[in-house]
């Protein structure tokens, strides 16, 4: 009777587990989830993703979803080919679903609908039936609130129209920018103002100066990074609201200065009378400019009156 020596045996003992490792491993059944978190929007339907690999029936299977918490929250049951949602969270009543169809194929994926801000958090995919080792997945969830942005006009500065932005209800904390009918950001007057409610959504409002240009169109764009959902609002801002010098009133000063000048340049004016001249030239002159800055005032007021009887 041949015999193998003791070191072939162990080559063979260790080859033979090492392939069965293998074996097992490539076939062995494992519930996974998404890469990365899962984003929505306050009010929209999300999925949290999980499934088998490979891809095996799970009709027979049981799927419990759990909410991972201070206190683990029943989200939604499946066992014995049907949903078992008698122990559920009461936020969670008719609200969650898997997908039945896709149950065949290893999809046991949680349809959440009308999502709420407090819905935000971790969830535990887990199916106990299974002999794997990787029996469950977790899936972070993250809900933002976004709402469109206001515009108003504040009023006018220098030669340009002051213009608000704000927009409330956001979470998380959301930036704001001026743009331009180009897409160009806009220099704002200082940093956004930022405002947060008990509830823990953020306010946040910008004023920027425009000046007039070709188009007079103007955008407010309120965006939060995580959950990439922008909102913006546009404006258009009538040529009558920016402010203007009346051309009347420009030629009757640059006339009445030269006059009085000629006046006080004449030859032989003693000294006192030409500083009596001089005195009165400038006090017209600012006089002028008073009258200038009252009438720019009127327009700006009478310029936000309009428009808020127009909108």
């Amino acid at each position: 009777m041949k015999t193998f020596p003791t070191s072939a045996v162990w080559c063979l003992g260790i080859l033979f587990i090492s392939v069965s490792l293998i074996t097992t491993g490539s076939s062995e059944v494992q519930v996974v989830g998404p890469a990365d978190r899962v984003v929505a929007v306050a009010g929209d339907d999300v999925i949290l993703p999980c499934s088998l690999k490979p891809s095996v029936n799970a009709e027979d299977m049981t799927v419990e979803w759990t909410r991972l918490s201070l206190k683990a929250e029943n989200v939604h049951l499946y066992r014995q080919d049907r949903d078992s949602n008698e122990d559920q969270f009461p936020s969670y009543k008719g609200r969650t679903s898997l997908f039945n169809e896709e149950l065949k194929k290893g999809n046991v994926s949680l349809k959440l609908t009308r999502v709420t801000l407090s819905d935000a958090g971790s969830y535990r995919c887990f199916i106990p039936t299974l002999t794997s080792q990787v029996k469950e997945t977790t899936v972070q969830l993250l809900v933002g609130a976004v709402y469109l942005p206001v515009i108003s006009i504040a009023g006018t500065k220098g030669w340009g129209v002051v213009l608000k932005c704000e927009s409330g209800g956001w979470f998380p904390e959301p930036e704001m920018e001026w743009l331009d009918s180009s897409g160009t950001i806009l220099p704002a007057d200082g940093p956004p103002e930022r405002h947060r409610d008990p509830e823990g959504l953020y306010t946040v409002r910008r004023h920027v100066t425009v000046n007039q240009t070709d188009t007079n169109n103007f955008t407010c764009r309120v965006k939060q990074l995580e959950i990439n959902h922008p909102k913006e609002t546009k404006i258009h801002v009538p040529d009558y609201l920016f402010p203007k010098l009346q051309v009347g009133l420009i030629v009757g000063l640059l006339t009445a200065a030269a006059v009085v000048v000629l006046a006080a340049s004449g030859g032989g004016v003693y000294w006192s009378r030409k500083r009596t001249e001089e005195k009165k030239l400038r006090e017209l002159l600012e006089e002028r400019e008073k009258k200038i800055r009252e009438l720019l005032e009127e327009r700006g007021k009478w310029a936000v009156v309009l428009l808020e009887f127009h909108i």
